[in-house]
């Protein structure tokens, strides 16, 4: 595959997830000498009002009213798929799509999101760029399926099993792993010098909670002020691009003089994981694969419904990390943590069996590989017909 051909990754911005897989795998071809890599929002572009619908949908989801309705929207588009729903999904952002072929010509198309524009055109416009799929959570709904799509990769082969079901053929489908930043992995640090970049100390246990990207977080005042009873512990807050969020804490903790530690977005955030000895988080699939790739224990917090609720039934199964439904259980996740060597180690252990290493460069390996062949296989029937 010539490296002056153009590839096309297209994501969305529901959550942060799914751009930032299309930005590794971008990274990852441009590590390999493609320059002609496009990263683009299809959807944000061509419908930013179901873009904005989207955005508040999730944002609404972390509520106590929000969530039911993100439930149905979620388990009843499960239900509806098969009568007729994804046909009205793969129209979406086809007219935006062809704009951006004929922008780009790319030779291959890689969604992280469940976008079926380019495999419709594939088949009734006959545009022979092959797409591939790469599935950002530890579940598949099935939006994510379409027949013209060349092969998915998954995290897990629970994952495989799940498109199986749908009715994808085995040979259509890899277990890679979910792609995370390299920051993440083969990393040279000094702890002492990271205890200082974020004013915490290392003779301390830490505590690190954590809301994603757009860091939505509950309420987390009661488990924060029972924790800080013990002066053994030290707690750090990141509450990614949430500024109201980050304000309120920062008044916070002014209030109880500075037992905590706040910060926004972390372009560094890997570097904070390293000294934080148990992880508080919603269960988004990348916070999950980065601190499985680190081998951070974790408390997770009651889930949404759909992917944060079937991410954390898959840790559940793998004894991977403690879940949990009220404060309480936060607190005493986070002790048994912190306190009981066996319960660290088991998790710890099994945390990291399910880190799969290299993800970008296995998936991108496999896509070079596979439009290789497919080129190979277009040239020689050509030839036939001469």
């Amino acid at each position: 595959m010539s490296k002056n051909r153009s590839i096309l990754i297209l994501t969305a911005q529901f959550g942060e997830g799914h751009v930032q897989t299309a930005q590794t795998i971008a990274n990852q071809y441009k590590n390999r000498g493609y320059n002609r890599v496009y990263v683009c929002d299809l959807y944000g572009i061509a419908y930013p009002a179901i873009h904005s619908f989207a955005q508040t949908l999730l944002k609404k989801s972390f509520t106590k009213f929000g969530a039911p309705i993100y439930k149905m929207f979620y388990y009843g588009t499960d239900k509806l798929s098969s009568k007729g729903l994804a046909y009205f999904y793969q129209h979406l952002g086809k007219k935006r799509l062809l704009e951006l072929i004929e922008r780009y010509n790319p030779t291959t198309i890689i969604t992280t999101f469940p976008l079926h524009a380019g495999a419709y055109l594939r088949f009734r416009l006959n545009i022979p760029i092959p797409t591939y799929t790469v599935i950002t959570d530890y579940c598949a709904h099935p939006l994510w399926t379409h027949p013209m799509i060349e092969k998915y990769y998954v995290a897990s082969c629970d994952v495989k099993d799940t498109l199986i079901s749908f009715g994808v053929t085995e040979s259509r489908i890899k277990v890679t792993g979910i792609p995370i930043r390299s920051s993440f992995s083969k990393m040279e640090f000094c702890k002492k010098s990271i205890y200082q970049t974020f004013a915490l100390k290392a003779e301390k246990k830490t505590v690190t909670f954590l809301g994603g990207g757009l860091g939505l977080v509950p309420n987390i005042l009661p488990t924060l002020q029972y924790l800080l009873k013990n002066e053994t512990i030290q707690i750090a807050i990141v509450c990614g691009k949430n500024q109201p969020l980050k304000e309120k804490l920062e008044e916070m903790s002014i209030e109880m003089n500075g037992r905590f530690r706040v910060y926004g977005y972390l372009n560094n955030l890997h570097e904070l994981l390293l000294i934080t000895d148990c992880l508080v988080t919603k269960a988004g699939a990348i916070t999950l694969t980065e601190a499985a790739a680190l081998k951070i224990p974790m408390v997770l917090l009651k889930p949404n419904p759909g992917q944060e609720s079937e991410n954390t039934d898959y840790f559940k199964r793998q004894n991977a990390v403690i879940a949990t439904r009220n404060d309480t259980e936060v607190i005493n996740g986070i002790h048994r943590i912190l306190f009981d060597a066996n319960v660290r180690e088991q998790i710890t252990s099994k945390v990291s069996q399910i880190y799969y290493s290299d993800a970008a460069d296995r998936i991108v390996s496999d896509i070079i590989a596979d439009v290789s062949r497919i080129n190979t296989n277009i040239k020689t029937v050509r030839q036939g017909r001469m």
